[in-house]
């Protein structure tokens, strides 16, 4: 794997992650608990969502032209970013309405089940432009356990000091991504 692979790889890790790092940021400012365990189901679940739909986007690559698949992988990937960075600046305005004081297993796979929604569309467009699919799946459960660890207690730390929202970062993360695959 070359160097702008690992490059490519890593934003895209960030790009997955960036929303668990701020939902978690979120919890632990509102001083929500989010045991271990939950996390790492939390992530195993994320994981496998992203690994199955990676999976099928390269599937899709071998019966397309190479052509099409690079097109498509970055119509996928800047469409999801777009979306990303758009729902960042509509949201803006809402207030949360809801605060919890535990996350228990299933909301913790509801809420990983929610943010893997974008895994799908991401993962099929990432397996249509970009190959070492099993590192990029590891990466992310890894990487996943870890930024909502440190989400969570960067949140809980700086409660009183920090309420700010980065889920716009992970949009710029898949922008990125997508004028990636065009340069090949």
């Amino acid at each position: 794997m070359n160097s702008l692979a690992v490059l490519k790889g890593i934003l895209l890790i960030l790009a997955l992650t960036m929303d668990s790092f701020v939902v978690s940021f979120a919890y632990g400012v509102s001083k929500t608990k989010m045991p271990f365990g939950i996390v790492v189901c939390m992530n195993l679940l994320m994981s496998t969502i992203l690994g199955t739909a990676i999976f099928m986007g390269s599937r899709l690559a071998a019966l397309l032209p190479e052509g099409v698949t690079g097109r498509l992988g970055f119509l996928l990937l800047f469409g999801i970013g777009c979306y990303r960075l758009f729902s960042y600046f509509l949201k803006k305005g809402e207030a949360e309405s809801e605060k919890v004081k535990a996350l228990n297993l299933l909301e913790g796979l509801g809420l990983a089940f929610i943010l893997s929604l974008d895994s799908i569309a991401v993962g099929i467009g990432t397996g249509l432009v970009q190959s070492g699919q099993v590192m990029l799946v590891i990466g992310s459960f890894l990487a996943g356990i870890a930024v909502m660890e440190a989400g969570w207690m960067l949140g809980h730390g700086t409660r009183h000091i920090l309420n700010r929202d980065l889920s716009w970062l992970s949009g710029v993360c898949l922008l990125l991504l997508a004028i990636g695959s065009l340069r090949g």
